[in-house]
């Protein structure tokens, strides 16, 4: 009972995070209108930069900030970079917390 308890959190979670660019662009939060996107060259290059050591869930909650930036910011391509990221962020996520149950 336990591990489904725990495993529904963080279902709950992820699609909590997921829902939060939508949210935040239909509500006007997050830019003002002075600020500039730009680029998160770690996450698109490599795995991880040698600078910025991020938990899983850090991670996910970076990919969906940069994946939310759209095509003002990102090539096509590169939104679905990041997005194959994400998904296989929230992968591991998935495997990593139905372990412990």
């Amino acid at each position: 009972m336990k591990g489904i308890i725990s495993k529904l959190s963080v279902l709950a979670a992820v699609t909590l995070i997921s829902a939060l660019p939508v949210v935040a662009s239909d509500t006007g939060m997050g830019m003002n209108a002075g600020e500039s996107f730009q680029k998160d060259q770690c996450l698109l290059v490599a795995q991880s930069c040698r600078d910025s050591v991020d938990s899983l869930q850090q991670r996910i909650d970076r990919l969906h900030r940069e994946i939310a930036k759209g095509t003002g910011v990102y090539t096509r391509d590169e939104l679905r970079q990041l997005e194959f990221q994400l998904k296989d962020a929230i992968q591991t996520m998935e495997v990593l917390t139905r372990g412990g149950g």
